[in-house]
């Protein structure tokens, strides 16, 4: 690959007015050691791994500050991981899968990590180029077994009510609409999302990333336990552990969840399968049982993530602080809701706990309003009478009083849930499920 990104890089480096010089002059001393690092790597490629210390290092402060204060060592990271992504496939460097699969295995960690500020457009159009000349898309082997029978799952009582089905969808998110969850079934917007289809084929969702990707998943059946964990793995390897139309699940070990994940962002190709339902662009008053509500501080005041796991996978009880549209695109996936107002009874964890815990042990938890990160330890979703009643004598409160406010549904694909701000909700995914949730 030719070094002319190289040496844009570096101009922009020495520009002291470019905007991520700007902010880059803000890591200080850092920045300069940085900026003689990469114009050293330019002329000696082979010593790409003085990028590492500057990952490592930038890595750490991030882990430190909250996204507002971080800004400059997001970049460092990001431009960290180009460089060293740049040096890996460049011509001075033999031209081998296991360069370009490192190359495109650091851009990645960019967008996932750091958020690649000002420089998304570049690292997709570098991963294309890495793809397109240096690796080949490869079918996935598909598992010898057969599909297992599935054993009913246990009905929960933790919940007396249905979310009502609105049909016709109203014209006006107006303040009635505001107050309380809702669904829309088979919603005729969604209904013509190309996702529906197409996100339900594996040689799909591999062919639209292209190889060498990485994604953040979840390791773990619950958050709340001390064995889960998250890390970075194959997208293509993730996808083999789901159950799929004619490409049964690889037999694993753990269970493995990419949950709340901006997908779309790293795999742009994905957004023309969707659409924004108009109705989070409505800028609905806050609701009464959470008078403090603010929409999301970003430019589009709108947060996009995605769910994909196995059957089985959960999400506890949990709050958040913004409307949330929630499409359900492959798969069903149960969902149980209960109002502000029984957050006494949730017996959410300690406050004084969880504000010294390490956040990122809890996906549930949201940066932008930390007192929101609130996670239930009841179990809404046991596995069986005896975990039922042993949540009974654990949490005698929330079985007294809860369930008579609970309300559930079961979304298959096509279906939109809407719920509003400080509602407790938990979910459950019946097979195979692709969800995407819109925060506004």
């Amino acid at each position: 690959m030719s070094l002319e990104f190289f040496d844009q890089l570096l101009a922009e480096l020495s520009d002291e007015s470019h905007p991520c010089t700007v902010d880059l002059r803000r890591c200080g001393s850092a920045y300069f050691e940085f900026y003689a690092a990469a114009r050293s790597l330019r002329d000696n490629v082979d010593s790409r791994s003085s990028m590492k210390p500057f990952i490592d290092r930038a890595y750490r402060e991030m882990s430190l500050l909250p996204p507002s204060e971080s800004i400059c060592w997001r970049r460092l990271y990001t431009d960290a991981c180009l460089f060293c992504a740049v040096s890996e496939v460049s011509d001075s460097v033999q031209d081998d899968d296991a360069a370009a699969i490192e190359a495109v295995a650091a851009l990645d960690r960019a967008i996932i990590i750091a958020g690649a500020p000002g420089r998304l457009d570049s690292i997709h159009q570098l991963i294309k180029d890495i793809q397109d000349n240096h690796l080949t898309l490869k079918s996935l082997k598909a598992s010898s077994g057969h599909k297992q029978s599935l054993t009913q799952m246990y009905h929960s009582s933790a919940f007396s009510l249905n979310v009502p089905c609105i049909h016709p969808p109203p014209n006006v998110f107006g303040r009635e609409w505001s107050q309380k969850p809702f669904v829309l079934q088979r919603y005729g917007y969604v209904q013509g999302w190309r996702a529906l289809s197409s996100w339900a084929s594996i040689d799909y969702l591999c062919a639209v990333a292209g190889p060498g990707r990485l994604v953040p998943v979840e390791v773990g059946k619950d958050y709340r336990t001390e064995e889960w964990t998250q890390r970075l793995m194959s997208w293509d390897s993730f996808l083999q552990s789901l159950d799929f139309p004619e490409h049964p699940a690889q037999p694993q070990n753990e269970v493995l969840y990419l949950a709340q994940h901006n997908l779309l962002m790293q795999f742009p190709a994905l957004e023309g399968d969707i659409g924004i339902p108009e109705y989070v662009y409505a800028c609905p008053d806050p609701p009464s049982c959470y008078p403090a509500y603010k929409p999301p501080g970003n430019t589009d005041g709108l947060v996009i993530n995605v769910w994909l796991g196995p059957r089985g996978t959960i999400s506890p009880a949990h709050t958040d602080p913004f409307f949330n549209c929630y499409a359900q695109v492959v798969g069903r996936k149960t969902v149980w809701l209960a109002p502000p107002n029984v957050s006494d009874l949730m017996y959410p964890f300690d406050t004084s706990i969880s504000d010294t815990a390490d956040k990122s042990h809890n996906p549930a938890a949201n940066a932008t309003e930390p007192s929101m990160c609130n996670t239930s330890r009841v179990d809404v979703f046991p596995d069986s009478a005896e975990a039922e009643q042993a949540s009974r004598d654990a949490f005698p409160e929330f079985w007294k009083e809860v369930p008579q406010k609970a309300m559930c549904v079961t979304l298959a694909p096509g279906d939109v849930l809407f719920f509003p701000p400080g509602w407790w909700h938990a979910m459950r995914s019946e097979e195979t499920s692709f969800s995407v949730s819109m925060w506004f």
